[in-house]
């Protein structure tokens, strides 16, 4: 894991020293299909009514899914980790009221700072493309791993996206998951009780995995589907 961290660290400081505060810096080629992916993680909400809820970024970057809520009204309380200080210190600086960490999600969760466990919603956009020269076997264990902490720590939900295997070119620095398996993993593992995206014109989808407790107070009258 140590491995993936400093090949992942240099891999977007590269980028950041190139494009400074931009999508580009992200490894996204545009503000436009930034902005769509976060249109599509906010389907994560449709559950909401109040607009009174917390979300936690994994791997934040510098900030832009907050912008985006903000900029779409969305009244929540959000907070970002990320292994990549200087994005941290951009996010402290641009946000103040908001909380930063410098984490690495795929830690033992024994290990992860207390601070941002127990929100309602966790999501993560990206982190899972580059792996650069990571072998596969390595790369899909730092994956599983970051999504069973991440589920473990909401309380209602998380979304994830990957790069799709229905795709018509394929860069070997990147990583592209088979939807099925994964949609299998995440049942199998998390919970029966998922969502998916496979519908917009990027060659990406996106999952959301809710806690059954939390769907069980969204659909009462039918309390013998759920155990």
């Amino acid at each position: 894991m140590n491995e993936i961290k400093k090949s992942q660290k240099r891999f977007y400081l590269r980028k950041f020293k190139k494009y400074g505060d931009d999508a580009r810096a992200l490894g996204w080629n545009s503000r436009e299909c930034q902005y769509l992916r976060f249109k599509t993680i906010s389907e994560l909400f449709k559950y909401e009514k109040s607009g009174h809820f917390t979300v936690h970024e994994v791997g934040c970057g510098l900030g832009h899914f907050k912008s985006y809520l903000d900029e779409n009204q969305w009244n929540v309380r959000y907070s970002g980790s990320d292994i990549v200080e200087d994005f941290i210190d951009a996010c402290r600086k641009r946000f103040p009221d908001c909380s930063f960490h410098v984490e690495d999600i795929a830690r033992d969760l024994d290990q992860i700072n207390d601070n941002i466990k127990g929100h309602d919603y966790y999501c993560l956009s990206g982190t899972f493309n580059s792996k650069q020269d990571t072998p596969i076997d390595q790369w899909e264990k730092f994956i599983f791993k970051s999504i069973e902490n991440m589920y473990a720590m909401a309380n209602k939900g998380i979304c994830v996206n990957f790069l799709t295997t229905y795709c018509d070119y394929f860069d070997e620095d990147l990583y592209y998951a088979n939807p099925g398996r994964i949609i299998d993993w995440s049942i199998r593992k998390c919970s029966r009780f998922i969502s998916f995206h496979h519908d917009i014109p990027l060659y990406e989808y996106f999952i959301y995995v809710y806690k059954e407790d939390f769907l069980k107070e969204i659909y009462p009258g039918y309390s013998k589907y759920f155990r």
